[in-house]
């Protein structure tokens, strides 16, 4: 009962996600629905034989395996409304899951590769759906511009640059993803420096399945604001300090970090040397429809497994909202800090 009762409190939590991919914000259930409703192919139909395909096998996990969940969802969406209806849904669950303020990233050019939209279009459909979502269920939504390594500079450049170029510019962040054992970001620089020039945010995928040495790279030759993951930044002390020092939040997602393999076993999983540490951290979702979890999951591995506390839970959430890439941070603490004081 006890047990239970925690659940509840923790469902019933405000919660803060930084790192939340939409592109695996988006549930086989919503696929079927989707398609039936707007077309798209799918290789099957029935959520028995779907599920395996577009989520993680805790008993199957590493890296490889974790990022090619989404190689079928780029020539899936084949309208404008089947777009905006999973981005819809996307904002709509963090919401029930009571997530006040969500950073949600994405790659334009994903959600256009299948139809070869015109990828502003596609910025301002999920503009409008995310504006209608946050207004109807009473969250604060952020937009992150998602590039990836794994398909070179040239796409990344041509996508940074129509954002920058858009006249109303919609995302207040810049988020680099992809397999960083086999990529550099060096050539990525100049569109670091371009994001961060427009008074935009960089968060980095480092540290996850590569070593501390690509967090140190991230903070020294690219001056991120955030990591994404970074948990492996504890291999390093002198790293962690620096990343203490410079007030950089980490954006750490314990069951992804399982999925990927990149952590064992949760006993092994070092979210409590983090917080123990004295670095800024939050816990994230990452890919929910991926991994088949909300935040108030991760939320319960802190407090059972990690021993977290409500004191605990709501410093993170202060920090987290501090770190935040939203322009407005007065309004931010006048309208929801005091969920956590």
């Amino acid at each position: 009962m006890k047990k239970n009762k925690t659940i509840d409190n923790m469902k019933a939590f405000p919660k803060v996600d930084l790192h939340r991919h939409l592109e695996g914000s988006v549930r086989p259930e919503t696929f079927i629905e989707v398609s039936k409703k707007y077309g798209g192919k799918l290789p099957f139909y029935d959520l028995v034989n779907l599920k395996p395909i577009f989520q993680a096998d805790p008993d199957c996990c590493d890296f490889k395996t974790f990022l090619s969940k989404f190689n079928i969802y780029r020539d899936f969406y084949e309208s404008k409304e089947a777009i905006q209806e999973v981005t819809y849904r996307a904002v709509k669950e963090a919401a029930l899951d009571n997530v006040r303020y969500l950073e949600l990233r994405f790659s334009p050019t994903h959600f256009a590769a299948n139809k070869k939209f015109n990828e502003s279009d596609v910025i301002l459909w999920m503009e409008e759906a995310i504006g209608i979502a946050s207004k109807d269920y009473n969250i604060i939504v952020t937009p992150i511009l998602t590039i990836s390594r794994d398909f070179g500079l040239d796409l990344a450049a041509k996508t940074v640059n129509l954002v920058l170029g858009m006249r109303d510019r919609f995302f207040c962040g810049l988020d680099i993803a992809g397999n960083e054992t086999i990529s550099s970001l060096k050539p990525f620089k100049v569109l670091f420096e371009k994001v961060k020039d427009a008074g935009m945010g960089l968060t980095v995928h480092a540290g996850e399945a590569g070593g501390p040495v690509n967090v140190r790279e991230a903070l020294l030759v690219f001056h991120a604001d955030r990591i994404g993951h970074g948990i492996r930044s504890v291999e390093d002390e002198a790293l962690m300090g620096m990343i203490r020092d410079r007030d950089v939040m980490l954006e750490v997602c314990i069951t992804s970090n399982l999925h990927t393999g990149v952590v064992k076993s949760l006993n092994e999983h070092p979210i409590k040397k983090i917080k123990n540490s004295g670095v800024p951290f939050c816990l994230n979702t990452d890919d929910p429809a991926v991994s088949a979890l909300c935040l108030t999951d991760e939320y319960c591995k802190a407090v059972f497994d990690f021993g977290f506390t409500v004191e605990d839970l709501n410093k993170m959430n202060l920090s987290a909202l501090y770190h935040s890439f939203y322009p407005d941070k007065n309004y931010l603490n006048k309208n929801l800090s005091f969920l956590w004081e």
